[in-house]
């Protein structure tokens, strides 16, 4: 029989049995659709597509699970699909009913990935280390690393996102994957205490028969000095993964290697068939379970293709003969610059081949970050990143995981509130590595934050208060606020900026500052707190508001204690509901 059914045959196939729906048809990229549906227990899946929804649909694949990925669809070309269920002895069910793609579009989560390669100071270049066009200076990583943290992003490893596809955990927003090749000591003397410092993580792909080389030499009373790319031994190795901070990976065990007997890296030889193919690959994957399984007892599930050299086949011989679960590739292997998931959709039908942009020297992570949002925004098919819109319950649940600071636990009250701020680049730390959930909100740093989130507002010369020096971090952020009188509480010729501001005061500046950035802060009732009488008339109106919107809750009491002082964490999660009100309004 043909693989193409005529539309009378899918309808005839379902007798009289219930018709029945896909649940989604999403876009992952411009180059992949992702179907998913309910499954039931012991029905395996015929995949069907079509240009039209009552042309003829042709057989394109089958499933276990309740999820699908089409490799051959092709943005903004029309797809329509339809599922047929087989029971067990292979009886066909009820076709579903034809579905085009960006029906019901689940959400989809983004991992940028960056390559990285040796990391090298002036002193190492003394000691005969070579510079390559590959080596970075660690003040470029540091700098790097800075960026990453003032803008929001989150450093996952690749066995994290093994963890989300498998279902165990989500992925949080502006996640980046630090993806080092190859297996040199500068990562251990230089790289590993920047991601110690800045609290980051990354992955460390290891050439096998490098590392066990070097161990060799060192172990048998050898040194690495005076070499000119050494390479890390394997209790350095053990030492950082213990840390948290790296995550152990594969640059295969002996393939890295640059045409040797005509072979490129991992990639397949011409003419060579994939029997024999896969023969080697798995005899590498083997020795570097040797390997690295022997030294950490734990296989590697992560592969970097040297040279970023692979194809189709043979990303499919090392998924189906190694134990590798993700491939990293180089730049746009999937045709997008990020990768992009199908959030909820199964592990079988994840694409689990990375795009991997090299970060070269001169040319800092911020210019591929934003090239790649640029270059993947204009596919049609995948936008920005709204984090503004994250959820109360979505933040919540990526803290539990992902806490941006060591002093902010997962499952704090505050942790969610603390995230949205974080990734929103509302509220920055009290240090690289800590939030300080409990310490008092002073009046500069409420200033300086709302200056930021009113986008820096130019500012006349009018002078400053007497007790804000000029130059001060916070001194155009107080100039603002006086000008614009966010805190009328302030009497007099002084701004006191270390002064501790209160809830009443915090509510009140972010009313008005909400009046000019034109946002609705029309008149509400009183509000039921049995403590309303305690606050000031000057901040009645924006209190109204503030309890209306949710913004300002009442204690477990009930009471909204206008005259307390406000805690970071408290401010914090002040921040989230004014966010998410400002997002759902646009």
């Amino acid at each position: 029989m043909s693989l193409v059914l005529m539309t009378g045959l899918l309808s005839g196939t379902a007798g009289a049995a219930e018709s029945w729906t896909l649940d989604s048809a999403t876009w992952q990229d411009p180059n992949h659709v992702i179907l998913m549906w309910t499954a039931r227990e012991g029905e395996t899946y015929e995949i069907y597509r079509s240009q039209t929804r009552d042309g003829d649909y042709a057989l394109i694949g089958t499933a276990s699970s309740g999820s699908f990925r089409d490799d051959e669809a092709a943005w903004p070309e029309s797809c329509y699909y339809r599922v047929c269920p087989l029971a067990p002895d292979g009886t066909k069910g009820a076709m579903s009913e034809p579905m085009q793609a960006g029906t019901n579009s689940q959400s989809l989560s983004k991992v940028t990935v960056l390559m990285y390669h040796n990391f090298i100071t002036q002193e190492d270049v003394a000691n005969g280390v070579e510079f390559e066009e590959y080596s970075l200076d660690p003040a470029d990583f540091e700098a790097d690393l800075q960026y990453f943290r003032d803008n929001g992003y989150t450093t996952i490893t690749s066995e994290d996102l093994l963890a989300y596809i498998n279902g165990e955990k989500p992925l949080p927003d502006k996640a980046l994957i630090i993806s080092i090749d190859d297996g040199t000591q500068g990562v251990y003397t230089n790289a590993w205490p920047l991601l110690k410092k800045y609290r980051m993580k990354a992955d460390f792909n290891l050439i096998g028969e490098q590392v066990d080389a070097a161990w060799e030499t060192v172990d048998s009373g050898g040194t690495r000095l005076g070499e000119s790319a050494p390479y890390c031994v394997w209790e350095e190795l053990i030492e950082m993964q213990d840390s948290g901070e790296i995550n152990l990976c594969s640059h295969t065990y002996a393939l890295h290697r640059y045409n040797r007997e005509g072979r490129i890296g991992a990639s397949l030889l011409e003419g060579e068939t994939l029997e024999d193919y896969a023969a080697v690959i798995r005899a590498d994957y083997e020795l570097m379970v040797s390997c690295l399984g022997g030294w950490t007892g734990e296989n590697p599930t992560t592969v970097a293709y040297p040279y970023s050299r692979r194809s189709a086949e043979s990303d499919a011989a090392l998924l189906e003969n190694t134990g590798y679960e993700i491939l990293m590739a180089g730049e746009g292997a999937r045709g997008t610059a990020s990768n992009y998931f199908v959030d909820g959709a199964s592990a079988e039908s994840q694409l689990r081949l990375m795009s991997r942009p090299c970060r070269m020297e001169g040319h800092p992570a911020r210019e591929y970050l934003e090239a790649a949002d640029q270059t993947d925004q204009a596919n049609g098919v995948n936008a920005a990143e709204d984090t503004a819109a994250l959820t109360a319950e979505e933040c919540a649940e990526i803290a539990l995981w992902y806490s941006p600071y060591a002093d902010v636990a997962g499952d704090a009250w505050y942790a969610g509130a603390v995230y949205y701020t974080y990734v929103n680049t509302m509220l920055t730390g009290t240090s690289l590595t800590t939030f300080s959930p409990d310490a008092q909100v002073s009046r500069a740093m409420a200033a300086g934050l709302l200056y930021r989130v009113a986008g820096e507002p130019a500012v006349s010369g009018a002078a400053l208060p007497e007790d804000v020096a000029e130059g001060s971090w916070y001194a155009q952020a107080a100039r603002w606020a006086v000008e614009n009188n966010l805190f009328p509480a302030l009497e007099g010729e002084l701004f006191r900026p270390e002064e501790p501001v209160t809830r009443e005061e915090l509510v009140t500046a972010l009313y008005r500052c909400a009046q000019l950035l034109g946002q609705d802060t029309g008149a509400a009732a009183e509000p039921a707190f049995p403590d309303w009488n305690q606050v000031s008339g000057w901040a009645e109106e924006a209190v109204r508001w503030a309890a209306d919107t949710g913004i300002l809750k009442g204690d477990g009491q009930g009471r909204l204690l206008p005259q307390e002082s406000l805690t970071r964490a408290q401010l914090a999660a002040i921040l989230q509901t004014w966010g998410g009100n400002q997002a759902g309004a646009q």
